[in-house]
């Protein structure tokens, strides 16, 4: 990249690869976030849209493409499967039981890894229970409450708590208590697609 190129300041520009939309530059590379053509953004991107406003963005996007569903369903699994293991009642085969422990884990520590960036970006820094499997689902809608200055948010996340709780005690043999852990899984999209409205604001809706 040019010196020229380094001094563009941030914002939102035609799209360097040729499509009819607007792509913002953050100063130093083109970020993935884009708007289709129409009227020109309103707002002061170069104040609004910071590299640390853009990780932000990005990190939410994450979780409502991959990590919500990567980690609900790979918790979900992990519970089932531990709840059916050879030898309890009601048990799956042990072929069967290892591949999909298998599965499970791996989806579980994906979602792991989106929400543990998550809070990072939301926090601005790393932290131990922004790392715990878990736990740092509940931190990330916690910050994500905050950022949105949502009222009544903390007995909220109580009950996401206790219907996660329930779901972890009465699944090996009450599965339809999978509806609660959906319903904690459609709690953390809400949050996150009402943060990035929030973050993104007029000028990045798209029409």
């Amino acid at each position: 990249m040019s010196d020229v190129a380094t001094q563009i300041p941030a914002g939102w520009y035609p799209d360097p690869s040729g499509e009819r939309q607007w792509r913002v530059w953050n100063g130093s590379q083109w970020s993935h976030l884009t708007r289709p053509y129409g009227e020109p953004p309103a707002a002061t991107p170069t104040k609004r849209f910071g590299l640390e406003e853009l990780a932000t963005l990005d990190s939410l996007r994450r979780i409502t493409q991959f990590g919500v569903l990567a980690y609900y369903t790979g918790f979900a699994l992990l519970i089932s499967v531990v709840g059916h293991w050879p030898g309890r009642a009601h048990p799956v085969s042990e072929r069967f039981a290892s591949a999909a422990l298998g599965a499970a884990i791996g989806l579980t520590l994906i979602g792991t890894i989106y929400f543990a960036m998550c809070v990072r970006a939301l926090r601005g820094r790393w932290s131990l229970e922004g790392l715990i499997p878990v736990v740092n689902t509940f931190v990330a809608a916690r910050e994500m409450s905050r950022r949105l200055a949502m009222a009544g948010a903390g007995p909220r996340i109580v009950l996401d708590i206790l219907l996660t709780l329930g779901f972890v005690a009465l699944c090996p043999t009450q599965p339809w208590v999978g509806v609660a852990l959906a319903s904690v899984a459609f709690n953390q999209l809400a949050r996150a697609y009402a943060l990035i409205d929030l973050l993104s604001g007029p000028a990045l809706r798209t029409a």
